[in-house]
């Protein structure tokens, strides 16, 4: 398996280095030679498949949160009507 180099120098070491680009809203992560710094690749600040797996999680519980009101609901107008 070849091992991936730096375009620059030929080094085989990186490094992931926090960035905030001017005229942009978000973090990034750049992809860095750990040798001579140059750039190689990006990627994005947040995890986005555990930030959507945290939403997943969140919308479970308002749901099982909206399923018990319902219930509650539902006892209570049959308590009234009785």
């Amino acid at each position: 398996m070849a091992l991936p180099c730096c375009p620059k120098c030929g080094n085989h070491s990186f490094e992931m280095v926090e960035g905030e680009p001017g005229n942009w809203r978000f973090k990034i992560m750049f992809v860095q030679c750990t040798s001579c710094k140059t750039v190689v690749g990006t990627m994005d600040y947040f995890n986005l498949s555990t930030l959507i797996h945290e939403l997943n999680e969140r919308i479970s519980n308002i749901e099982t949160s909206l399923e018990e009101i319902e219930y509650e609901l539902g006892r209570l107008k049959k308590s009234e009507a009785v």
